[in-house]
């Protein structure tokens, strides 16, 4: 390195030697280059830069960073941001005969990646002045998502004090980048530049934490860039028609059924499903169109059809009971429910639940469908017009309502806009190393956010494949169903990974990549499970309905075990003090987070969207008490709101208490509903009153009377002399809590009524 140190130093001093005319001569062939690239750039790819007045006008002491997708990354920075950089190589590569006309020259700095002093040298180089473009990937990209970032990167822009200027390059569909099948000759290239971060502040951390630290930040930048180079405004229909386009031959989406359908048969079943769905479905209110159908290649398809058409989905629990799916319907009025029979019948549900509604059937859509109606589809698919147009401001329509039980026991209904799933897409993207190679296993249902988002949107935006299974319960069939299919990536509450570890062999999940584990704590026991059973770690992100859901996620990147990992690109997080709990110098408190993901509002609530909107100035109230480590991570502490999640399905605990105490209470009653962690399904819930006359049976009898699901009822009911109460009157949480925490520990029992 020291030889090559000093070769480009003479190399500079020659030119100045060599007079004026040899400067302007160079100068002139440069300029020349740039203009021939330009063209080849522009008629060839389409090139487009954006940024580049972030540029800075002083280029001593700068540092570039991109990621690297191919090729032509080098040629294609230097062809544009009009710097005099060096550009960094590795020397065994410069030497290859294809690199060699572009390795060798004034331009570029040839290290020995095995010498551990040769970025001494190139830190030097950079605090004497030369702006440097390095790839802190080290090699192209396999996925088109960042890889594993080196240590140099950062070592170089802390010990020169430099500036750093992070880009994202979209040259992965190109001939350029490694082989993969979504490469061709005229593949559009983009180049997004993003903000210049003056200097890296890690005075605060010891010296031998700090190149980590440095490492992590440069990680950090290049994720920030890639979300805004994707943050562009548009909506489900647009970007889910470009990628039929793209991947047109490519398998999409397949279920346990054996319906399989390519990118392209996809798209026109859209179109088909969309066109049917919508005929008629007019309503003085509003035309939004319900979904209650299990994980099935349809449900994909009708909810990809409604925003080709515009339509907001509202997604119904079918498994949340009568009276909640009742509730649902009621606020949201729907036009129209798309339904299963079979469905309905498994739950024990009647039609009449959907009142004077329209209701269309997925049994009869091959009797409603017509050979008309599939071949408008089909031409649709090849010349969609209006469909992959977009007026302004339609992002930030609603695409999809999601139910969730509110404080008082109601479903609040959570809007979601194009712009709020779209955004969350792309800032998971820039963290997990996931591609269009990828077959994801989706058994989470499509009424929560995790299973649309990362089980159906994220597939269809990557041109990967996904898997539909209807019941993540069958936990013997699910890891076979996924060696079946040579999954890569599954996702799923740690309540259903723990069933899916028990039951499966060894070798089920041999083709796995990424298991991702969400909704609830991943305890020790099943991460250390699937890391001697299966080899694999198991990555626990964090999340919640009204954030599309991902706030923050481990990666193999970056990852810190017993955190839910850092809070994720575009994201604001705020801690509030929470009395009676320590806030360790304010890294502990009551979450609240801002950003491009964090719902609209919620369904016609105005105190709660005041409250969002107006009182908190969009600063959404995750009800969670969240600790940061020293690194940045997010450790959930636990939970402000009386919530809990009973195999990975929320349940308010007020609620369930106010229906009890209606119907058992009175006469000097009081009855509490505590949730206690436990193994197999994260929480349970307890009944704890001072009447003898209360018992399980009494109290699964009367929340079944009242319409509540299976996972919302109490298994057990404690006894006490006296439930502890405030000074004002209310049931006091704490005490209850550390009164059956004692009774634990000492081994006490107080009478248990089962």
């Amino acid at each position: 390195m020291a030889s090559t140190y000093r070769h480009a130093s003479g190399a500079r001093a020659g030119r100045a030697r060599a007079g004026p005319m040899h400067g302007l001569l160079a100068t002139v062939f440069e300029e020349c280059l740039r203009l021939l690239f330009k063209l080849y750039f522009g008629l060839v790819h389409r090139a487009r830069v954006s940024g580049l007045e972030r540029v800075p006008r002083e280029a001593a002491r700068l540092v570039v960073i991109a990621n690297h997708a191919s090729l032509i990354d080098g040629l294609f920075v230097w062809t544009y941001l009009k710097l005099p950089l060096r550009i960094v190589v590795d020397r065994t590569a410069a030497a290859r005969r294809l690199f060699r006309p572009f390795a060798h020259n004034i331009h570029t700095i040839e290290i020995d990646s095995a010498n551990p002093y040769a970025l001494k040298d190139v830190a030097r180089l950079v605090a004497e002045g030369a702006p440097l473009l390095i790839f802190p990937e080290g090699r192209r990209t396999s996925t088109g998502s960042l890889m594993k970032i080196y240590d140099g990167t950062g070592f170089v822009a802390l010990h020169a004090d430099a500036a750093i200027l992070p880009l994202h390059l979209d040259t992965y569909r190109t001939l350029y980048a490694r082989k993969h099948p979504g490469r061709r000759f005229f593949a559009p290239i983009a180049m997004t530049v993003g903000k210049t971060q003056l200097h890296l502040s890690l005075d605060h951390l010891p010296r031998s934490k700090r190149k980590q630290a440095a490492t992590r930040a440069v990680y950090r930048m290049l994720s920030e860039v890639y979300l805004e180079a994707h943050g562009g405004p548009s909506t489900l229909g647009r970007e889910f028609i470009g990628a039929c386009r793209e991947h047109r031959g490519r398998p999409l989406f397949d279920d346990a059924t054996g319906v399989r359908m390519t990118y392209g048969k996809a798209l026109a079943a859209a179109f088909t499903l969309g066109r049917l769905l919508t005929r008629g479905a007019r309503n003085e209110k509003n035309d939004d169109i319900a979904v209650m159908l299990p994980n099935l290649t349809v449900t994909a398809l009708v909810f990809m059809g409604l925003q080709l058409f515009r339509k907001t989905a509202v997604f119904l629990n079918y498994s949340a009971g009568r009276a909640a799916i009742g509730d649902a319907l009621s606020l949201a009025d729907p036009a129209v429910v798309v339904a299963s029979r079979v469905l309905l019948e498994r739950m024990r549900l009647d039609e009449d639940l959907f009142g004077d509604r329209r209701v269309v059937f997925v049994e009869d859509f091959k009797n409603l469908i017509r050979a008309r109606d599939k071949a408008w589809g089909l031409i649709r698919s090849f010349f969609s017009g209006k469909y992959a147009a977009m007026s302004p401001g339609e992002e930030g329509a609603t695409a999809v309502v999601f139910f969730t039980s509110g404080s008082e026991g109601a479903p609040k209904g959570v809007c979601l806009s194009h712009e709020n799933l779209m955004t969350n897409v792309h800032q998971a993207l820039s963290r997990i190393g996931v591609s269009g190679e990828d077959h994801f296993f989706n058994a989470l249902p499509l009424f929560h956010a995790f299973g649309l988002t990362v089980g159906t949107i994220i597939p269809v935006m990557i041109g990967a494949r996904a898997f539909f299974y209807a019941n993540p319960l069958h936990y013997r069939a699910v890891p076979e169903m996924a060696y079946e299919k040579e999954c890569t990536v599954l996702c799923g509450t740690p309540t259903f990974l723990r069933g899916y570890g028990r039951r499966a062999n060894p070798y089920d999940f041999s083709f796995m990549r990424h298991v991702f584990s969400g909704a609830e704590r991943l305890s020790d026991a099943l991460f250390d499970d699937y890391a001697k059973k299966f080899g694999i770690r198991v990555l626990e992100g964090y999340g919640v309905t009204e954030c599309s859901p991902m706030i923050s996620i481990n990666s193999p990147l970056d990852h810190e075990y017993g955190t839910v990992g850092m809070a994720l690109p575009g994201i604001e997080c705020r801690l509030e003090g929470v009395p009676g709990i320590d806030a360790k110098g304010g890294r502990v408190g009551r979450l609240l987070v801002r950003g491009g993901n964090v719902m609209k509002g919620y369904l016609r609530d105005e105190k709660a969207n005041y409250k969002y909107l107006v009182e908190d100035r969009g600063w959404h109230d995750t009800g969670d008490i969240v600790e940061t480590t020293a690194e940045g991570f997010l450790k959930i502490v636990g939970r402000v709101r009386r919530f809990a999640k009973v195999g990975g399905e929320m349940v308010s605990l007020a609620a369930v208490e106010d229906a009890l105490e209606g119907a058992l209470g009175g006469r000097g009653k009081s009855i509490a509903v505590i949730a206690a962690a436990e193994e197999r399904t994260g929480e349970r819930l307890a009944v704890v009153t001072d009447s003898a006359g209360i018992d399980a049976k009494v109290v699964r009898q009367a929340l079944l009377a009242l319409g509540f699901s299976d996972r919302a009822i109490p298994r057990e009911v404690r006894l006490v002399k006296r439930v502890p109460k405030l000074g004002t009157g209310k049931i006091d949480y704490m005490a209850l809590g550390a009164m059956m925490e004692a009774q634990r520990e000492t081994g006490e029992k107080s009478p248990a009524i089962v």
